[in-house]
């Protein structure tokens, strides 16, 4: 994430680390690469990349849509092994694509992207990042739309102030809402976490909030550091308290292009060694890793759970103090999936 912020024009990024190991999980159980292999974890990574997989399939696809495909170019006759291990991970297809029609080969990526957004990305591959010289390419495609255990009302968004800088200010519709949550104070990452539980119990969104206005390449920097944020997010749960808490409703699609960002992560040579398990009679080199993610974040929750009350307040003989949380500059969030992140992301604008 990191590595996409300080490359990216936009500093509004979401990406999913862990789908781009299944994807590469994904390749090498053709390509059979000993720099990927190190990379996840050891020669065992490729039952529980397939499990991950599995797991990941059986979310509910009005919340949470991981797609992945490998196209090889159609000069190429594919070996039936690597098809075969390929439609072995759930949510996983390979095809051949003449990619020298750039445009013809762009309108069949995006038709596919389209079709697993359910039409919310739309023409994100460009026919000039296509040539004939591309002889593999991967795509990964995330949809999530959580439903909040306990939703924002609308009826309290309000217009607030958002500092994009110490001298910037924007107004953003603000949820607001109060609850007793998940949060706690890491000195280590210089920043407030807070947990937001989703209906769907194995899912939670965490704001990191950063204790100053333009912290966040900081705290970016910080989360870097090995065990930093897994330490943070483990720790999170052992604390409650009762939160008032002001939250920017958002929107956030980034497409990235992972051949920029696979060196900085040690992977050098993920685009240079030939990977002979994949075609007949020859081996191909990756060419292209493209990765497209967009998330909604906003007051909505499950029908059930719209009537809970309280969440405005009022009378009561019990005095409870509120931490203040309100998310009014940039902020990194995460969506855990059990215990792993799922996705990460920064909200700059």
């Amino acid at each position: 994430l990191q590595e996409a912020y300080n490359l990216g024009e936009d500093k509004n990024v979401v990406a999913s680390p862990l789908s781009f190991m299944i994807l590469l999980a994904l390749f090498n159980s053709g390509a059979h690469q000993n720099e990927i292999t190190r990379f996840l974890g050891g020669p065992h990574f490729e039952s529980l990349y397939k499990n991950l997989s599995l797991t990941l399939s059986k979310q509910d696809a009005e919340t949470l849509t991981v797609a992945n495909k490998v196209y090889v170019a159609s000069k190429y006759n594919l070996k039936e092994s690597f098809t075969s291990a390929v439609q072995s991970f759930s949510c996983s297809e390979v095809d051949k694509l003449d990619f020298g029609n750039a445009d013809a080969a762009a309108a069949t990526i995006n038709q596919w992207i389209n079709e697993k957004t359910r039409g919310l990305i739309k023409n994100s591959i460009k026919s000039d990042t296509l040539s004939a010289d591309i002889l593999t390419a991967l795509f990964n495609v995330i949809y999530v739309k959580g439903h909040w255990e306990k939703p924002f009302h609308p009826e309290f968004t309000r217009n607030k102030d958002f500092h994009i800088s110490k001298d910037q200010v924007v107004q953003k519709p603000t949820m607001y809402k109060q609850e007793y949550l998940s949060y706690r104070e890491s000195p280590e990452l210089g920043a407030r976490l807070l947990g937001l539980r989703y209906k769907e119990t194995s899912l939670e969104m965490v704001i990191v909030l950063p204790n100053e206005i333009d912290g966040l390449p900081s705290v970016l920097e910080k989360a870097a550091e090995k065990g930093i944020i897994d330490g943070a997010l483990e720790k999170l749960n052992e604390f409650k308290s009762h939160v008032i808490v002001e939250l920017p409703k958002f929107e956030v699609r980034s497409s990235l292009d992972l051949n920029k960002i696979a060196p900085k992560l040690g992977l050098p040579n993920l685009f240079r060694e030939p990977a002979s398990g994949l075609v007949e009679g020859g081996s191909v080199i990756l060419s292209k890793v493209f990765q497209d993610a967009f998330i909604k974040v906003d007051e909505k929750g499950t029908t059930a759970a719209a009537a809970t009350g309280g969440q405005a307040g009022g009378i009561s003989l019990l005095i409870v103090t509120y931490q203040d949380f309100k998310v009014d500059h940039p902020f990194l969030y995460i969506i855990k999936f059990e215990d792993k992140i799922l996705f990460a992301g920064t909200y700059v604008h």
